[in-house]
């Protein structure tokens, strides 16, 4: 893998994380009702559609963006590829996690006061009204957890999809080597 193909992947992947915050807003938007929101529920389907073909497979369409590999270009070496996609992921969970901080306290006060709340419906018997949401509501709080953790995990650099990318780069810088001999 050159470095202008490595360009083009680290781009097309930011492309995939942006289509699947997208997926995830549709699906939000979506809620329990699929059935009467057929303009979000077709939205979801093809921003996930997107967003897998852009994350899992980049390789044919940055070969194509990057144009042939030239004589005196030299593949990128694996730390090249492992910074450049920690920077890039790290920079998209910055951009994704401050929507999700308000969520973030709103579950740490619940974390706090779940306890009592449970601890009374024990002693009590009583079912706190927390508990009784419609079905819309609980496919908010799902989606914003699946935003939620994927903004932490972008924004710690996402170690396994590094080293998944790394590996697959690597076989592609060796083929660029067997090419050129």
């Amino acid at each position: 893998m050159t470095k202008w193909q490595l360009i083009a992947k680290l781009t097309l992947t930011v492309l995939g994380i942006c289509a699947l915050e997208q997926f995830l807003t549709y699906a939000e938007y979506s809620g329990a009702d699929w059935g009467q929101n057929y303009y979000f529920g077709a939205m979801s389907l093809v921003s996930f559609v997107v967003a897998c073909w852009l994350l899992f497979l980049p390789d044919g369409w940055a070969e194509r963006i990057a144009g042939p590999i030239g004589a005196n270009e030299q593949p990128v070496g694996r730390i090249s590829v492992v910074g450049g996609f920690r920077i890039v992921l790290a920079f998209c969970g910055l951009v994704v996690l401050p929507d999700r901080m308000g969520f973030l306290v709103k579950a740490a006060a619940f974390i706090v006061v779940a306890p009592k709340i449970i601890v009374n419906m024990i002693v009590y018997r009583h079912i706190d009204q927390v508990f009784y949401m419609a079905g819309s509501a609980w496919v908010r709080l799902v989606i914003n957890i699946a935003k939620t953790a994927l903004g932490i995990y972008l924004a710690l650099g996402a170690p396994r999809f590094v080293r998944w990318q790394a590996r697959d780069s690597e076989a592609l810088g060796n083929e660029c080597l067997e090419s050129k001999a």
